[in-house]
């Protein structure tokens, strides 16, 4: 089972800590600077686009590993809260991962109160784990978003960005940031449009994933304006 960072109470459940140091984020070999990419975003729910992401940041950028950092509110979007629980979305995300020892959810947004601002992540992030060379993981359609980040010039100090592409023939401005070349045309937003007008998404979810949903029957009806 992949790890998760910090205990989350949500309601009746409560995930047990299994941390990520020392057997995740470490030096394991002298001279060796771990690198980990960060995965942010609402995940409601996670899909396999995020996940097939994630394996190619692993192999592209030469990760140790990949966070998963769900967030409690979207700086973005502060009156839209995602459609369901930190509860539902941990456990959708734990069920996506497991078997990939790579990828590790970790929850401090989630026990943070106010909007969930990145660069309080990346100053908790290397305050835990000190040393570590972080890439912060985005889709090409953020980057134009950046410079409205809260203390955006702060956080380019402290983390690497990497860029991937949804679309073909997207245009991704400023040659500093890495580049994952993979191209996965599957949103949040269409999973719960689809799943809100009754129609199949068996396939842009992993299994384990798909049947959590069914059972729990979630994303039946949402707002249009939900969070992606």
């Amino acid at each position: 089972m992949a790890a998760v960072s910090l205990p989350l109470s949500l309601g009746e459940t409560t995930f047990s800590a299994l941390p990520v140091s020392p057997s995740g984020i470490r030096k394991r070999i002298s001279g060796h600077v771990e690198r980990v990419g960060v995965f942010g975003g609402t995940f409601d729910p996670i899909h396999s686009g995020h996940l097939i992401s994630a394996q190619a940041a692993l192999e592209e950028l030469e990760l140790d590993r990949v966070l998963f950092v769900p967030a409690a509110i979207s700086p973005h979007k502060t009156d839209v809260p995602p459609i369901v629980s930190s509860r539902d979305r941990v456990e959708m995300m734990r069920l996506a991962i497991d078997g990939e020892s790579r990828f590790s959810i970790d929850d401090r947004e989630l026990l943070r109160e106010g909007p969930s601002y990145t660069i309080d992540t990346m100053r908790s992030l290397l305050g835990d784990y000190p040393g570590v060379r972080f890439i912060y993981l985005i889709g090409a359609d953020h980057v134009r978003q950046l410079a409205t980040w809260h203390e955006i010039s702060e956080l380019k100090n402290l983390v690497d960005f990497a860029i991937f592409s949804r679309s073909k023939g997207e245009v991704v401005p400023g040659d500093e940031f890495l580049r994952v070349h993979r191209i996965i045309d599957i949103s949040s937003t269409e999973i719960r449009e689809r799943l809100a007008k009754g129609e199949s998404v068996r396939y842009f979810l992993p299994s384990a994933v798909y049947d959590y949903i069914m059972s729990h029957a979630l994303y039946k009806s949402h707002p249009p304006d939900a969070q992606a």
